[in-house]
């Protein structure tokens, strides 16, 4: 699924990455899109940035991680759907851009409105996120 555009994944394809990555750390980011957009804005940047420079430490760099974009429960099914890829495809796009992180190895996969984080509050501002999985396991784990 390396070097495939977020866009040409079946539901399929998507189901089986959630299934693998559902066994696999992540990371939630607080990566707080606006309603609507899939820009990385000012109040973003400071995550990103770490992201970017843990992504790019010894003990990440070269790893394949996921970049799973996310919605509100505002809007159609189809819309989500989009919006969420996009979401994945922005972050990908400035790590690769601003940190030099090789786009394939960052797996991006949309999931619209289907995984809230939030179920409580369906429009709330973090179930607007980007989640990152490490797809490979750690040094230790494989000597």
């Amino acid at each position: 699924m390396r070097n495939r555009a977020t866009r040409s994944l079946s539901t399929e394809e998507r189901d089986k990455i959630a299934s693998i990555a559902s066994s696999k750390p992540k990371i939630d980011l607080e990566i707080n899109f606006e309603f609507n957009s899939a820009v990385l804005g000012s109040k973003a940047m400071p995550q990103v940035a770490e992201l970017g420079k843990a992504l790019t430490s010894e003990d990440l760099k070269g790893r394949t991680f996921i970049l799973a974009g996310f919605t509100d429960a505002k809007g159609s099914e189809t819309y989500n759907q989009g919006l969420s890829e996009r979401r994945a495809d922005a972050a990908r796009q400035f790590l690769s851009e601003k940190y030099g992180i090789d786009a394939s190895n960052l797996v991006t996969v949309g999931y619209g409105k289907t995984q809230l984080k939030n179920t409580a509050n369906p429009l709330a501002d973090e179930n607007r996120r980007v989640q990152v999985v490490n797809m490979e396991a750690s040094k230790e784990a494989r000597n």
